[in-house]
């Protein structure tokens, strides 16, 4: 009699490892679902624009016009659709960074008060 004493409560126990591996497993799942996609790393104008927090207008600048940001166009015209890389967005993004920190004064040049003409 005592074996099968055992026996009932290794299976209960089992019942309820079983149980919370279960609920460990749905909640890994409902965490999984509720991730967002991860972020491309190829993008497009518009993408790259809202990733680095330019209008598009103003992010074409910086890439076409003074070619501080590299990109790609696919067609190979001078016309068409640009194409950024992630990696290349977040090193514009730290040497942009390092440039702000170098103080600057503001306003224009004074000219020193001590003129002397003659």
């Amino acid at each position: 009699m005592k074996g099968t004493y055992i026996k009932i409560e290794q299976i209960m126990d089992i019942d309820s490892r079983l149980a919370a591996i279960e609920e460990t497993q749905n909640e890994i799942l409902r965490l999984l679902a509720k991730r967002a996609p991860p972020e491309p790393t190829v993008m497009t104008l518009k993408q790259a624009a809202e990733y680095v927090g330019f209008s598009p207008d103003h992010f074409r600048r910086l890439a076409v016009e003074q070619r501080s940001i590299p990109f790609s166009r696919p067609s190979g015209q001078q016309k068409g659709k640009l194409l950024f890389r992630r990696s290349d967005l977040d090193n514009f993004l730290d040497t942009s960074a390092m440039k702000e920190k170098t103080p600057k004064q503001p306003g224009r040049k004074r000219k020193p008060k001590d003129i002397h003409l003659w």
